[in-house]
């Protein structure tokens, strides 16, 4: 095994330096300063946002098929039930309520779109 440790090798025979060994210090790599912090989800904000995360997530498209098929069987259950109450008692006080679970049922729409467009784009 060669002595490469002497400073004559690296910079020649007519070097100034001394007998001690040359030393470089490598800095630690940095952490990622942007990582995002997910809220807790035992506070109101943090609930608010975990839910909305929660839907974007499922509208783009990127859930399994067994997440996008159990949505459409709770949010389209809820709702099917809502609009059976709602032709039976036939009442403008479940208007309301049709209409706010109908918005889960179009996101969960809106993701099956989004992942049957994607299989289309794959297939190409």
């Amino acid at each position: 095994m060669s002595n490469n440790d002497e400073p004559e090798d690296f910079f020649g025979q007519d070097s100034n330096f001394t007998t001690d060994k040359i030393r470089v210090e490598i800095p630690a790599p940095e952490e990622p300063t942007d990582q995002q912090r997910i809220p807790s989800g035992y506070d109101p904000m943090g609930e608010i946002y975990l839910r909305g995360r929660a839907m974007r997530n499922m509208s783009s498209g990127t859930m399994p098929w067994w997440v996008l098929m159990s949505g459409w069987v709770l949010f389209g259950g809820l709702f099917f039930l809502v609009l059976g109450i709602a032709i039976s008692s036939i009442s403008l006080a479940v208007i309301p309520a049709l209409i706010i679970s109908g918005i889960p049922l179009l996101i969960v729409l809106r993701g099956t779109v989004a992942k049957l467009s994607t299989k289309k784009r794959r297939r190409r």
